[in-house]
């Protein structure tokens, strides 16, 4: 384990322009979840109502009555003489749900506009991001989303110079935050929420971790967050340690030897940077017959979907994904439709914290 030391040559994301809270317009995507059907189903029942079933145009309209949607005008004439316009959106891993949640809300925002979405998967692999972002120009498409990991000013450079626009989705590129639209979580306030809350559940004992030679501007930016709270707080102990990974397997040797610590030294709150090394965490814990959360409380701080690899219900701070792509797409649009008047910004939305099994009850 590490004590806090902070790297002056981390990716770190500047300071946002503006910071979004969690309210936003209601849309279909939240009407999609609320009835219990997809986003496409609720597209077909406003659009094509003759392909719904009654037993579901029920549902949705009271979903819809309930939560009070009201749909967006349609915009034709907004891309000329452009017939179906079409944009792109390079996916850093569809293994990672959050994304999958960001494609909602650009579908939601497509749906609206009367727009269609080609979504490609760079699988966290900077040369095939440009070679797909290469692809999605040579399709001269209205526009490209960009939800990457790395800086990639060259990629936007090469979009722009095809005259096509590019906002990017849950990353900032520091170097030209001023040039190009940005939409990513409040990643140091992910980690903030994080560790009151297990402060709050009585927890003495904090460990975030973090795969340290990670380059990757999100879980910096949550260790900046961990060590904020740290600086302020002298009668909690606040440990950092690499987990040497991101994955399940990193996590169960991280847990093992978690788990082979006297109690007295063992953290009592966990704090993983990703929730794939949350999972494996928790199983090794409990492997090794250590209570969760009784013992050790666990917090993931992506909200992806773990049923498949994850022991019990995780507690996690979910990510806006939804919203993500939502208001990305609107930035989108608005740059396509307004090129002129259109100003760049970058937003950062607020997570919010879901509490499940691997947390004890807050105390009152």
């Amino acid at each position: 384990m590490s004590d806090n030391n902070h790297d002056e040559n981390r990716p770190v994301a500047r300071k946002a322009k503006g910071d979004a809270g969690e309210k936003h317009r209601i849309g279909i995507s939240d009407v999609a979840k609320l009835s219990g059907v997809s986003i496409g189903t609720v597209s077909n029942y406003l659009n094509y109502p003759d392909r719904v079933s009654d037993k579901l145009k029920f549902k949705i309209q009271e979903a819809i009555e309930s939560l009070g949607y009201v749909r967006m005008p349609r915009q034709h004439s907004n891309f000329g003489t452009v017939p179906y316009p079409i944009i792109g959106f390079v996916i850093t891993d569809v293994e990672n749900s959050v994304f999958i949640s960001a494609l909602e809300g650009v579908q939601e925002v497509c749906d609206e506009e009367d727009m269609q979405v080609i979504a490609v998967n760079a699988m966290s692999d900077k040369e095939r991001q440009t070679s797909l972002v290469r692809m999605l120009c040579q399709m001269k498409l209205q526009g490209i989303l960009l939800s990457s990991v790395f800086d990639s000013q060259d990629d936007i450079a090469f979009a722009r110079a095809a005259g096509i626009p590019v906002v990017m989705i849950d990353h900032l590129n520091p170097a030209i935050a001023d040039n190009s639209c940005s939409i990513l979580k409040n990643d140091e306030a992910a980690c903030q929420l994080a560790v009151h809350e297990l402060i709050g559940t009585g927890c003495k004992r904090l460990v975030f971790a973090y795969h340290a030679a990670d380059v990757f501007q999100p879980i910096h930016n949550r260790l900046l967050g961990f060590e904020d709270v740290a600086s302020k707080d002298g009668e909690i102990s606040f440990q950092s340690v690499d987990s040497a990974g991101n994955s399940f397997e990193d996590g169960l040797e991280l847990g093992n030897s978690i788990a082979a610590m006297p109690p007295e030294q063992r953290p009592d709150g966990m704090i993983a940077a990703t929730d794939t090394l949350a999972a494996g965490l928790l199983s090794a814990l409990q492997h090794n017959d250590l209570r969760i959360p009784q013992d050790v409380s666990v917090i993931g701080l992506e909200g992806d979907t773990m049923d498949s690899i994850s022991p019990m219900p995780m507690t996690v701070v979910e990510s806006p994904g939804v919203e993500m792509g939502r208001q990305a797409m609107q930035q989108l649009v608005d740059e396509i439709t307004n090129p002129k008047g259109h100003i760049h910004t970058t937003q950062l939305l607020m997570p919010r914290l879901v509490r499940r099994s691997s947390t004890r009850k807050p105390a009152i």
